[in-house]
């Protein structure tokens, strides 16, 4: 075990802007028989998942083991698990934990920890997840209906926005999706409330970026006339767009007359060797229903695998950023940082945090408030390690290793105190 990495964690743990303050958020528990703060029960419930336990049961064993930290993060003794198993199904406060979400990102912005350092522009990322699903169907208005070839399944989904332009690439909102509506119909609705939180006062919505799923003319008009600048993928749902688009930027395996490459770049990937090419026009400006369109993009993706086979594949963009706001390369950082929202967010939210797998507790409306939770302690530990840890493989530390470390942090009470005498040495001078 690295023991300056234990120590670092332990420094950033310290600090109180490092963790949530959920004295906010609406006790739904009667006043007569508390036994327990709503602050340390959804601390505890939070510090577990910084941990990436897997139960509450394993929270439970993990607020037992506490040393050094109880006064710290308020939890003095063992929070049994059927105190957090009956709180969460009564948690219905839902826009008291998402203040706690944006409350980070205001304190996380303030320290300079949001600065684009991947993008040459604020980028948010649009992209729907599901959070959960199962054979049963659970008491929540969200919960969806699915039907596939195996028969029916039930699920709740929600549209997250990730800030992918951002090292640690947190998570700034989610929205749950309801009953038979789709991602693409509350599109305008996560857009707009998105807009009034951030980007009133801060350049955080600079730029919108969405996936196929919700392009479309009146969510491009509703995006513009907020002031914001989109980009939305473009696929054969909008056939007509689509043939539009190959006809202005191209479409074969081959170069095609008139049509120019602006830019390339090349990269190793899992034993691969990837190269793109962008291809602009601004032809589209003043196309029907999309008025607000200034630019089209096709991204041409080579892919040469080791073996010598090669795949070719054609990705469609439109957007109404103004031709030199961004230069031929950046649109291809911009077009491969999209990705970001999957690889990083979802991905460690599903894998690593294993949320619709190992659900703690499906009664009532604990989905709801245990997405809110998982939401800050994957923005937590993404803080720490793009933004505390120093070198590049730190950085790039396994999630398992991660784990340990963190486990370690907060069990073992000499580096609290080693850190607080540290702390304390300089005002005895």
């Amino acid at each position: 075990m690295n023991q300056p990495h234990v120590a670092r964690f332990v420094r950033f743990l310290r600090k109180r802007d490092n963790r949530p303050d959920f004295s906010g958020v609406t006790d739904p528990r009667k006043r007569r028989g508390r036994r327990w703060s709503l602050d340390a029960l959804l601390g505890a419930i939070f510090i577990g998942m910084v941990a990436l336990e897997t139960s509450l049961r394993r929270v439970e064993r993990l607020t037992r083991d506490l040393e050094g930290c109880r006064r710290l993060l308020g939890i003095n003794r063992r929070v049994p698990d059927s105190t957090l198993a009956r709180l969460l199904p009564q948690l219905t406060d839902e826009r008291g934990l998402r203040q706690v979400l944006i409350s980070q990102m205001r304190r996380a912005e303030r320290r300079k920890a949001l600065e684009p350092v991947r993008l040459p522009i604020n980028m948010v990322m649009v992209d729907g997840q599901s959070i959960w699903c199962s054979g049963q169907s659970v008491d929540d208005p969200a919960c969806q209906k699915m039907q596939q070839d195996a028969g029916a399944y039930y699920r709740l989904h929600a549209l997250h926005a990730v800030l992918v332009s951002a090292a640690s690439q947190p998570c700034i909102d989610q929205l749950l999706v309801h009953g038979k509506t789709n991602e693409c119909a509350k599109y305008a609705a996560f857009v707009t409330r998105l807009h009034g939180t951030y980007g009133r006062s801060q350049r955080r919505l600079e730029l919108v970026a969405n996936d196929a799923g919700m392009t479309s003319a009146s969510n491009a008009r509703h995006t513009d006339s907020l002031g914001l600048a989109y980009l939305m993928s473009v696929k054969r749902n909008q056939p007509t767009l689509h043939d539009e688009a190959k006809r202005l930027c191209g479409w074969g395996e081959h170069k095609q007359v008139g049509h120019v490459c602006e830019a390339s770049c090349r990269e190793r990937y899992r034993g691969t060797t990837i190269q793109r090419e962008l291809y602009r026009s601004r032809d589209i400006e003043g196309w029907p229903d999309w008025e607000s369109a200034r630019q089209i993009w096709r991204v041409k993706q080579t892919t040469t695998h080791d073996d010598g086979s090669v795949e070719v594949d054609n990705r469609y963009f439109i957007t109404n950023l103004p031709w030199g706001r961004l230069k031929a390369y950046e649109c291809l950082a911009v077009v491969r940082q999209m990705w970001g929202v999957e690889n990083g967010c979802h991905w460690t939210l599903d894998v690593v945090m294993r949320q619709g797998t190992a659900p703690w507790c499906t009664k009532g409306k604990a989905l709801r408030a245990l997405s809110w939770l998982r939401l800050l302690a994957y923005n937590t530990l993404r803080l720490f390690k793009d933004r505390y840890l120093r070198s590049n493989s730190s950085r790039a530390m396994p999630w398992d290793e991660c784990r340990r470390l963190i486990s370690r942090a907060l069990t073992d009470a000499r580096f609290w105190r080693l850190t607080a005498n540290a702390e304390a040495a300089p005002a005895t001078l």
